[in-house]
C-alpha cells in the first residue's frame, strides 16, 4: 500500500489494517496520535518522562495484543489505555504539596471517553426498543426522536391520542426495566 493511501482513511481502517499486522499502518496511527496522547498522559502524571514511557507502553501493548482485541474506537481504547496506565502510576508514586496542588487543578474531560460512553448507551437503547412491537417503535422514535407531540402523533398515524400515551408508556417500561435509570435521564 502507498503511504498517501493510508493518510486518507479512517483511524478504524487503520486499526483494522493494524490488526491484520500493517506494520506501515501501525505508524500511520502512532504519528496521527502520539502527541495527544502524550499531552493527555502528561497532564494526567505531570511528569514528561513518565508520561512518554506510559505512552510507549500503551503503543507496545496494542501492537503486541492487535490481533486479540476487538477495537470499535481505536481513539477511545487508546486513550482509556493512557488513563489506566496513568492512574496506576500515580497510584505507585510519591508526590509533594506543588505535584498535589496541580492534579487538583487539571481537569481534562475525555471526549473521546464520553463519544464511546453515549455511541454505546444509543446501541443498548436501540437493542431494547428492537423487541418492541413496530408500531410502538414507530411511535416511541416519533415522540422522542422527532420530537412530535403525542397529539401531532395521533393524527399522523390516524390513531387515538390515548394510544399514542399507552405505546410511549409501554417503550419507557421496557426501557426501565433494561436500562439503569442515570441513561434514561438522557431520554
Amino acid at each position: 500500500m502507498r503511504k498517501g493511501y493510508l493518510d486518507t482513511i479512517s483511524l478504524e481502517e487503520l486499526s483494522g489494517l493494524v490488526a491484520d499486522s500493517d506494520q506501515h499502518a501501525f505508524n500511520v496511527l502512532f504519528d496521527l496520535l502520539w502527541d495527544p496522547m502524550f499531552a493527555y498522559a502528561a497532564s494526567l502524571v505531570l511528569d514528561s518522562s513518565i508520561a512518554k514511557d506510559l505512552v510507549q507502553e500503551v503503543w507496545i501493548d496494542y501492537w503486541q495484543r492487535r490481533e486479540e482485541v476487538d477495537i470499535h474506537n481505536i481513539k477511545a481504547y487508546l486513550y482509556k489505555a493512557i488513563r489506566y496506565r496513568s492512574y496506576n502510576a500515580l497510584r505507585n508514586m510519591k508526590f509533594n504539596i506543588t505535584q498535589i496542588e496541580a492534579a487538583n487543578a487539571v481537569f481534562i474531560p475525555s471526549e473521546v471517553e464520553l463519544e464511546e460512553d453515549v455511541i454505546a448507551m444509543n446501541n443498548r437503547i436501540e437493542n431494547v426498543l428492537a423487541t418492541l412491537p413496530e408500531r410502538c417503535q414507530e411511535i416511541f422514535r416519533l415522540s422522542r426522536i422527532n420530537q412530535l407531540s403525542n397529539r401531532e402523533i395521533a393524527l399522523k398515524l390516524n390513531i387515538s391520542q390515548r394510544s399514542v400515551e399507552n405505546q410511549i408508556s409501554l417503550a419507557l417500561r421496557k426501557l426501565r426495566r433494561e436500562i439503569p435509570t442515570a441513561i434514561l435521564c438522557l431520554l
